[in-house]
């Protein structure tokens, strides 16, 4: 869980390096290559300086208020995902379905998985081996085949009240299309799983789950959304 110290000897030596090999060829003053050489090593070291700093900050909130940093970025990064989706489906970006994913992201997917990865760790396999081989295989056949596909129902209702659609509507999809979402879920999470219950350690698990799930909510998003569309269709 802790941030590694800056290397700044490694792009001092490349910027060295390239200073070497580009002054002859580009024809400039040695001091003008130098300044350019300098200029290159400072932009590296601030751009790095930025970033740890920005994942120390990260650590210490996640540390002092676990469940609203995770909440906070997993609205931001369910923002990403409606982006992407959009993106594939070629869809105008709309105000209306960011915040419906911010708060998605803010109201379940961050608190909810909070709650569900202390409740694997802290009571279901409490005083055992977090990274043994007998409870990551737990912890994946819970996730994958007990929570994920009450966890994804719940997605399809969520999406339905938030487009004032009538509960039995999300129900006919969720009867229609749980079991081919889940078939693309158990593809991308089971690996996925394995490898987090086996190294990542619980206080990031929340997080690394939610950049994996750019792409798998994107996914969902679209599977949900372009149903409905040609379900509206049909009925027309």
């Amino acid at each position: 869980g802790g941030v590694r110290h800056l290397d700044v000897l490694h792009p001092i030596q490349s910027g060295e390096e390239r200073f070497k090999e580009n002054r002859g060829n580009e024809g400039l003053s040695p001091n003008q290559s130098m300044a350019m050489a300098s200029s290159a090593i400072s932009t590296r070291v601030s751009s790095d300086f930025i970033v740890t700093h920005a994942w120390r900050t990260y650590l210490a909130r996640l540390h002092s208020n676990p469940i609203m940093t995770k909440a906070i970025s997993a609205g931001l990064l369910s923002i990403v995902s409606d982006l992407v989706a959009k993106r594939l489906t070629k869809e105008p970006v709309k105000s209306s379905s960011l915040i419906n994913e911010l708060s998605m992201g803010l109201v379940i997917r961050g608190p909810v998985q909070h709650y569900f990865q202390q409740f694997l760790d802290k009571v279901v396999f409490a005083g055992k081996k977090q990274s043994s081989p007998a409870v990551v295989l737990g912890k994946m056949v819970i996730d994958c085949f007990i929570f994920s596909p009450l966890y994804n129902a719940l997605y399809f209702i969520i999406v339905g009240l938030m487009a004032d659609q009538p509960t039995a509507e999300s129900l006919q999809k969720i009867q229609k299309l749980l079991f081919s979402v889940m078939k693309s879920n158990w593809t991308v999470w089971v690996p996925v799983n394995i490898i987090s219950y086996a190294v990542v350690p619980l206080e990031l698990r929340v997080l690394f789950g939610n950049v994996i799930s750019i792409f798998w909510t994107a996914f969902l998003i679209k599977k949900v959304k372009g149903d409905s569309q040609r379900t509206t269709h049909t009925e027309e």
